[in-house]
């Protein structure tokens, strides 16, 4: 049963009442029931109907890609000399590691119930906390006499704060998106457990990569390395090649664990936006399906795109060390060069980030999603900029709080109870700290980035299919329409 819809009227005017559940008619100047729901024809499996014209729930295989890292035989750990001479693998270190997981966890929960509950405060408060904390950097630099770098972050205090006062309009609709990511997250919980499995995958991968590191430069450093006459070591170009491989592997199988989480959150909101409360969306688990499309049917899609960045990432990693190595102008040089490349990097991870919304979506491949995503940004890139901008500011300073919440929290546990073993070193316990701010912070992180995943994946949804949203969830369609007008205005 096809419905029709008033055209939007102006922001300004009275639209929804969330109380009553009603939206407001221009044409009546009345309040009327928000229409039901009424179920497409269901038949062999698809949908009559634009509900479901867009979701694709057999995707076709996007091609498969691989990388072998070498393991070499290592002389790497030595049981007998292991915490010798200091107390850094002592076991009293542990509580406050554990301790700061714990309370971190519980506080990023805390924190995702803030956000569905007040998130429209939390995003204007956090927007005025970035805009002051530039100020705040302008003020020490200033005091420490050091002024290029204070009127800097003056001038970006003062575009921050006219952009914020010009974006004041859009908070609202940002609001909105928080709210509604945030109660999926909290019915499809598996999306944070997806997260932290994630988490643990990739510390589990840096370990293995750091002994593999070790390892593969004292197995090649005889091979590649000789010793002169004057007791200087040289060694040939094979050990660097050696060793770029071992970076660039780190780099690509890090950006691959880190998308496959992404393309798995992005799956499980795609299906709450296209399925949820249809006959094709009972009975599923949006998780489950969704990991295995990502690792499956789109993994060549996954790894192509994470092949970018990673090649990316490790000529800017040789550039720098390059750049470490050498004072001269060649050394300039190179660390110019590796800062364009951090900027073109940053441009390609947050276009990356919406091609693989596409990908996850649709089970298109990374060309012809990259193609549409710049479709996307061409026609809603100023919209989606503002509006990750908003919630990015909630997401980043919660993380940044909670982190030095369990940051000073592993400091009392140390000041209290074992301060006896640091006495001769002073300096471990900053590094003591930092590990718990550290574990703090990616407690928070695994579920902002969750959080970043629904954003992003419902506004490409909106973008592209507002049609859906409209007949699926009519109440959450007229909200999003009262903010965002222009969402009836489909890619």
């Amino acid at each position: 049963m096809s419905q029709h819809y008033p055209p939007p009227p102006a922001p300004s005017q009275p639209y929804y009442s969330q109380t009553d559940q009603q939206y407001y008619q221009p044409q009546t100047g009345r309040y009327s029931p928000v229409p039901q729901y009424q179920p497409p024809a269901y038949e062999q499996g698809s949908f009559r109907g634009s509900i479901a014209e867009k979701w694709n729930p057999n995707p076709k295989y996007q091609g498969m890609c691989g990388i072998r890292l070498i393991f070499p035989e290592t002389r790497l750990i030595d049981n007998n000399e292991l915490g010798k001479g200091n107390n850094f693998f002592n076991p009293e270190i542990i509580p406050p590691f554990v301790i700061s997981g714990v309370i971190g966890l519980i506080l990023s929960v805390i924190y995702l119930l803030l956000m569905q509950r007040f998130p429209q405060p939390l995003i204007r408060i956090t927007l005025y906390l970035s805009i002051a904390t530039y100020f705040i950097a302008a003020a020490v630099f200033f005091l420490i006499r050091s002024y290029f770098l204070s009127i800097i972050f003056v001038i970006f205090g003062v575009l921050y704060l006219i952009a914020a006062f010009s974006w004041r309009n859009r908070i609202p609709f940002a609001a909105i998106m928080l709210e509604t990511v945030v109660s999926i997250t909290r019915k499809y919980y598996g999306v944070i457990l997806m997260g932290f499995i994630g988490l643990i995958v990739q510390v589990g991968w840096s370990f293995l990569w750091i002994l593999s590191l070790i390892g593969a430069y004292e197995h090649f450093d005889s091979v590649f390395c000789t010793v002169k006459n004057n007791n200087q070591k040289s060694c040939s170009v094979g050990l660097y090649l050696i060793l770029v491989y071992l970076v660039f592997s780190f780099y690509w199988t890090s950006q691959v664990i880190k998308t496959i989480v992404h393309v798995t959150a992005s799956g499980v909101y795609a299906t709450y936006y296209f399925l949820e409360g249809t006959p094709q969306g009972t009975g599923t688990t949006p998780t489950l399906s969704s990991f295995k499309r990502a690792t499956t049917t789109s993994i060549g899609s996954v790894c192509f795109g994470s092949l970018i960045i990673a090649l990316l990432n490790t000529a800017r990693a040789v550039l720098q060390s390059f750049a470490n190595s050498d004072e001269g102008v060649c050394g300039f040089l190179a660390l110019c060069i590796a800062c364009l490349l951090a900027w073109i990097e940053s441009l390609v991870e947050y276009f990356n980030f919406y091609a693989y919304v596409q990908v996850a979506i649709y089970g298109k491949s990374y060309c012809q999603a990259a193609k549409d995503t710049w479709t996307l940004i061409k026609d809603r890139g100023i919209e989606a900029i503002i509006n990750d901008d908003l919630i990015g500011n909630v997401l980043t300073m919660g993380s940044l709080l909670i982190g030095v919440l369990c940051g000073l929290l592993g400091f009392v546990y140390i000041y209290l109870f074992i301060t006896h073993l640091l006495t001769d070193n002073p300096t471990l316990i900053i590094i003591f700290v930092l590990i718990c701010f550290v574990i703090g912070f990616m407690m928070c992180v695994v579920i902002t980035d969750a959080i970043s995943s629904g954003v992003s994946t419902t506004f490409v949804a909106l973008a592209e299919d507002p049609d859906a949203l409209r007949r699926t969830k009519p109440l959450l369609f007229e909200r999003i329409r009262q903010q965002w007008p222009r969402v009836v205005q489909g890619i």
